[in-house]
């Protein structure tokens, strides 16, 4: 945890304590080495620094914690976009980490970023296919608040195949009135409550 907020303030991410405390727990590990929390939940108001903390999280995939795999998915792709450019932005400005990338990949539905040693990162809106086909170590459900349940069917199959994979929910509080989807981060935030 500590390397990672490290890392993050190299990449020009300056984390709120509260960031630096979720960050650092959220890599927490029991003694068989595996994480201590295969799912992460964050409910945020908007514009409060969950995108940066998203970022923090996938920067240490990919710099430090040899993750094969992240994929990033929004319900809009535009919000999913946005995040990669950001993302994007803080590796080229950064020479040490720029010096690890192999390509970058901006054609449409195939945004993402290939390291030298073969991990990668890639970016997506979610569809109840998107995917189905990949093995991923770490997946970041951006908008939370709007998963239908056959999206979450088709993307936890992605890490079921990973010796220790993490599923990260961010978004806001979940309106049962605005919301039709919110079932899924719903029962994140209870199985947290209840120490599941």
């Amino acid at each position: 945890g500590t390397e990672a907020v490290y890392l993050a303030g190299m990449a020009g991410l300056t984390l709120d304590p509260w960031q630096e405390f979720v960050l650092s727990s959220s890599l927490g590990v029991r003694e068989d080495k595996k994480w201590a929390a295969f799912e992460v939940g964050l409910t945020v108001s908007r514009q409060n620094g969950k995108g940066a903390l998203s970022e923090a999280r996938e920067l240490a995939g990919l710099f430090l914690l040899d993750e094969r795999l992240i994929i990033h998915s929004a319900h809009l792709f535009d919000t999913s976009l946005e995040h990669f450019d950001r993302l994007l932005g803080r590796i080229e400005d950064n020479p040490h980490l720029l010096k690890r990338v192999k390509s970058v990949s901006r054609s449409h539905g195939k945004e993402g970023i290939k390291l030298k040693n073969g991990q990668q990162i890639r970016f997506r809106a979610r569809t109840s296919g998107g995917g189905r086909g990949f093995t991923a170590d770490l997946v970041i459900l951006d908008e939370a608040m709007d998963i239908p349940e056959s999206v979450l069917g088709a993307l936890l199959p992605t890490v079921s195949a990973r010796p220790n994979p993490q599923v990260w929910y961010t978004g806001s509080a979940v309106d049962q009135e605005v919301h039709e989807n919110g079932v899924v981060f719903a029962r994140v935030r209870e199985r947290g409550r209840k120490g599941d």
